[in-house]
C-alpha cells in the first residue's frame, strides 16, 4: 500500500495519542469520520497500524525473570507462562525462558516472581532490572 499525506497525517494523530477517537482526527484533518475510520482499518489491513498501544512512565520498573525450567514439564510449564505474560522469549542455553515484566512496584515484581516460582516445572528463576 502507498501512504499518502493524509494517511501519515492520521498516523502522527494517532502515535501522538491512540486514544483519539476517528471523530476528533476528522475534525482536525478535515475530512469525515468515515474517511478515517476506513483509512486506519486499510492500514490495519495492511499491517501499517500493527497495534495500538500505551506508553507507561519512566517510573515503571522494567525487568527480566530468567526461567529454568525441568525438561520434562517443559511444554506444560511454557504453556502456563505464555497464557500469563505477553513478552515471553524461549533461549537454548543454561536459560530456557525470559519473561518481560513491567509493574509500578518492586512488592508487584516480587508478586509476579512468586507466581512464576509457583507454576510447576519451574526449576529456578532469575530477575534482572533495568537500570537506564
Amino acid at each position: 500500500m502507498v501512504v499518502d499525506q493524509k494517511d501519515r497525517d492520521i498516523l502522527n494523530l494517532l502515535v501522538d495519542n491512540a486514544r483519539i477517537s476517528n471523530t476528533e482526527i476528522a475534525k482536525v484533518l478535515n475530512v469525515s469520520e468515515g474517511t478515517v475510520r476506513k483509512r486506519i482499518k486499510k492500514m490495519m489491513d495492511d499491517g501499517i497500524i500493527k497495534r495500538f498501544t500505551v506508553e507507561t512512565s519512566d517510573d515503571t520498573i522494567d525487568a527480566l525473570v530468567l526461567v529454568k525450567i525441568d525438561n520434562k514439564r517443559y511444554r506444560d510449564a511454557l504453556q502456563r507462562i505464555k497464557s500469563r505474560f505477553r513478552e515471553v522469549y524461549e533461549f537454548t542455553g543454561k536459560i530456557d525462558v525470559a519473561i518481560r515484566i513491567r509493574t509500578d512496584s518492586t512488592d508487584n515484581l516480587n508478586r509476579i516472581v512468586d507466581q512464576i516460582r509457583e507454576i510447576d516445572g519451574v526449576l529456578d528463576t532469575d530477575t534482572l532490572i533495568r537500570l537506564q
